[in-house]
C-alpha cells in the first residue's frame, strides 16, 4: 500500500505534470494520473458476466466452465479473473506496455484490476505476486509488465506486493508454441524464493495476458506446493 509520502508525491507529479490517457492524451476519465479517458475507457472490449471461474472469460454455455476450459487440464487455482478480451484498445495496451517500452500503460490496467477485484473476489487475500520474469528477460526489456500491473492492483486493494516466486528457467516464448509445448516448456520454471512467506496464504497470482493458462497455472502451482492455502489467477486479457 502506498505510504503517505508517496501519495502526496504522486499529488504533486500530477498537479504539475498530469499523467494523461495512456492511449490519447485526453485527460482521464476520473482525474486519477495515468487513468484511460472516458472516450477510451467506453472503447475497451470489457468481458461481461457471467465469468468462467477457469479463464475468467465469458460463459456462453451452462456447465460449469466456458467450452475452452473444458479442453484444458484442471486449473490449479480457485478461481481467476481477467479485463479484457485481447482485441481492440485492449491489445494496445498489453502490447504497447510489454514491447514497446510503455510501462505507463501498466498503471491503468492495474487500478481497473484492482476495481474489478475488490467487488468479486470471494475473500481477502494477503499478498499479490507477480509471475516473474526470467533474469535475462529482465534485462533485455528493463521491467516486469506483471510487476507495474501488480503495483496499480495493490494500490487499490491495499495488499502487498510480494515477489515470492523466481523464474529458474529462461523459456521459450509461449505464444508460438502448440499446448504440448507450452506445458513442457514451462516444467520446472518458477520456483519459490522464500516457501515460508507463502504458507497458509491466500495469493494473488498475475500476469498479462491469459491465453492457455498454461504459464499462470505452473506459476500457481509453485505458489501452492510452497505451502499457498489457496490461489486466484488474475490477468489484464483473456485471448
Amino acid at each position: 500500500m502506498p505510504s503517505r509520502l508517496e501519495s502526496l508525491l504522486t499529488a504533486c507529479l500530477s498537479a504539475a505534470f498530469p499523467f494523461r490517457c495512456p492511449v490519447c492524451g485526453k485527460p482521464p476519465f476520473d482525474g486519477s494520473p495515468g487513468m484511460f479517458c472516458a472516450e477510451c475507457l467506453e472503447s475497451l472490449p470489457f468481458i461481461v458476466p457471467p465469468y468462467c471461474p477457469g479463464c475468467g472469460g465469458p460463459m456462453d454455455g451452462i456447465l460449469e466452465v466456458c467450452p475452452k476450459c473444458l479442453h484444458q487440464p484442471p486449473r490449479p487455482w480457485s478461481r481467476a479473473f481477467s479485463l479484457f478480451h485481447m482485441e481492440g484498445n485492449a491489445r494496445l495496451a498489453v502490447m504497447m506496455l510489454k514491447y514497446r517500452n510503455r510501462p505507463e500503460f501498466a498503471r491503468a490496467l492495474g487500478r481497473l484490476l484492482g476495481g474489478k477485484l475488490k467487488r468479486e473476489l470471494p475473500c481477502p487475500v494477503d499478498m499479490i505476486v507477480p509471475v516473474p520474469l526470467h533474469w535475462t528477460r529482465f534485462v533485455q526489456r528493463g521491467f516486469n509488465q506483471a510487476d507495474l500491473i501488480c503495483q496499480g492492483i495493490s494500490a487499490e486493494l491495499g495488499v502487498p506486493v510480494v515477489r515470492a516466486l523466481r523464474r529458474c528457467k529462461r523459456t521459450r516464448q509461449q505464444a508460438r508454441l502448440s499446448r504440448k509445448e507450452r506445458i513442457l516448456n514451462l516444467m520446472g520454471a518458477f520456483s519459490p524464493t522464500d516457501s515460508t512467506k507463502c504458507e497458509k496464504r491466500a495469493i494473488l497470482i498475475v500476469d498479462d495476458v491469459l491465453t492457455t493458462g498454461t504459464t499462470l497455472a505452473s506459476a500457481a502451482s509453485a505458489l501452492l506446493d510452497a505451502g499457498a492455502s489457496r490461489v486466484f489467477a488474475v490477468s489484464a486479457a483473456r485471448r
